[in-house]
């Protein structure tokens, strides 16, 4: 499946996390998180949709449905993000490798990265 960007998600240090770090959460978010690390990004929708309401949950549904082309879906998910308090201090990043562009989301009413909006 071909999505437009990539979604990573890094450690407080700096760290890019993988699935090792999840695998043992019952957490509905974890299980989400470790699947957006496989690039399993259905598996990790079905995950989040699960999951309690947080920042992290809206932020992560957002960006997973514009990587895979609902962009209204995910400017909406997007919206509902800055309503909840964050769950992890956990850094989330989309990324696109063959343009060597990686951009932290650190607040979702900032705007969002140009290559974004531009999709």
């Amino acid at each position: 499946m071909r999505v437009k960007f990539r979604i990573a998600l890094y450690n407080r240090e700096g760290k890019r996390l993988n699935k090792e770090e999840f695998i043992k959460s019952p957490s509905a978010l974890y299980r989400g998180m470790r699947y957006i690390t496989e690039f399993k990004y259905l598996e990790a929708t079905k995950w989040l949709m699960l999951a309690q309401d947080s920042k992290e949950k809206y932020l992560l549904l957002g960006l997973l449905s514009i990587a895979l082309g609902q962009e209204d879906e995910g400017f909406e998910f997007l919206r509902e993000a800055s309503k909840h308090p964050p769950a992890t201090h956990y850094k989330i990043a989309v990324e696109k490798p063959e343009e060597n562009l990686r951009v932290f989301i650190e607040r979702t009413e900032a705007s969002l990265p140009d290559f974004l909006l531009s999709l």
